[in-house]
């Protein structure tokens, strides 16, 4: 079975009217206000799945900071599950710099969100206030046995829109500070796989992570993620595409050229996201 982990998709009111949505939502702006920066519906990503061959989806909507506009896209992704119900694993999904998160979050959960994500700071490292708002949503996730799916990027490299300034120092004291509760941690969770070659403490402090491989293709040579299972094994990665930024096609060639064991790619590709939820 082939599990996408990261898919954005909107409602019609945002995908028709994106200007609209720009005022007072900084974020979306910068990413989405260029027309050309593709959004889709839950239609158009069922037909894509079809045609990559992905059997399930797991789905959320953008981090807004407005609680009308989070409201709204999460009611989209809770209605998209329940019309696709063995196709969509709805997660809820809000800016971290929201007001009532902690109360959506509860909402959602109990209309069948599977997990609260992709959530994010994009304009702020991890510091100490903002791990004790990400603090207060990871034990309500560990209490509800539910996984929150984090925005990471590489500390480094080139800028790009949507990267945070994050330091893995911070990330990596947020995730030591919430070490019950499980994370997926997006974009290969910003390089910090790589200090799994590390002697002590990290393999235990990441023992509840996994790391979705979405937009990889745009940040890493192929060979990274060979080395990064090695440093942490390949039982903590799961794949996302970040459609529809990227199509999950792509990723199937760019796997097949790194010559894993159909065992170990099976692993990747699906089921280590449902050992996520054992």
């Amino acid at each position: 079975m082939i599990i996408d982990a990261h898919v954005h998709i909107c409602p019609d009111e945002v995908r028709k009217n994106r200007e609209k949505f720009l005022d007072n939502e900084p974020e979306f702006a910068v990413i989405y206000k260029d027309p050309k920066a593709k959004l889709i519906g839950v239609e158009e990503l069922i037909a894509n799945m079809d045609e990559d061959g992905v059997q399930k989806s797991v789905v959320f909507g953008f981090p807004w900071r407005n609680e009308a506009n989070y409201r709204l896209n999460n009611d989209y992704v809770l209605d998209a599950h329940k019309r696709y119900p063995d196709r969509i694993i709805p997660f809820c999904c809000f800016s971290l710099e929201a007001k009532n998160i902690e109360k959506e979050a509860e909402r959602c959960l109990s209309l069948g969100a599977k997990g609260v994500g992709e959530v994010a700071f994009y304009t702020k490292d991890l510091g100490k206030m903002e791990r004790c708002i990400l603090g207060r949503l990871a034990k309500l996730c560990r209490d509800q046995g539910v996984p929150i799916l984090l925005h990471t990027n590489e500390p480094v490299g080139h800028y790009y829109l949507g990267k945070a300034p994050m330091t893995l120092r911070n990330l990596y004291l947020l995730i030591k500070e919430n070490r019950k509760t499980k994370w997926i941690l997006a974009h290969l969770g910003g390089g910090l796989p790589f200090f799994g070659f590390m002697k002590k403490e990290v393999q235990e402090v990441l023992t509840n992570c996994w790391f979705d491989t979405a937009a990889m293709l745009y940040l890493y040579k192929k060979e990274a993620l060979k080395v990064m299972c090695e440093a942490v094994g390949i039982d903590k990665f799961v794949f996302g595409s970040d459609y529809p930024l990227i199509s999950p096609k792509r990723y199937f060639n760019e796997f097949g050229s790194l010559e894993f064991l159909s065992s170990e790619l099976d692993k990747i590709l699906g089921k280590n996201f449902l050992h996520i939820y054992k």
